[in-house]
């Protein structure tokens, strides 16, 4: 994954007119530990819903230290496919 990707899936976080509700982001259950298996191939409306599960505090704001972890993760362990 590059870093274009990541911003792209990050904008998508960001816009509350997209719902990520119903995206099944399953395939990323797990992806801090290092028993989960990768490279997974997803797509960025699936790192969106990830991103915004993890990052978005209640208030609306973000955790930039999750963030940043999450975009670790990505580039190391997601192949992204659109």
């Amino acid at each position: 994954m590059t870093k274009n990707e990541f911003n792209r899936a990050f904008e998508i976080a960001q816009n509350n007119n997209i719902s990520l509700l119903d995206v099944d982001n399953s395939v990323l259950y797990g992806c801090a530990l290092p028993e989960f298996k990768y490279p997974v191939h997803c797509t960025i409306i699936q790192l969106a819903a990830l991103i915004r599960w993890q990052c978005q505090y209640l208030f609306g704001g973000w955790d930039s230290e999750e963030l940043d972890s999450i975009a670790f993760i990505a580039k190391k362990k997601f192949i992204l496919v659109d």
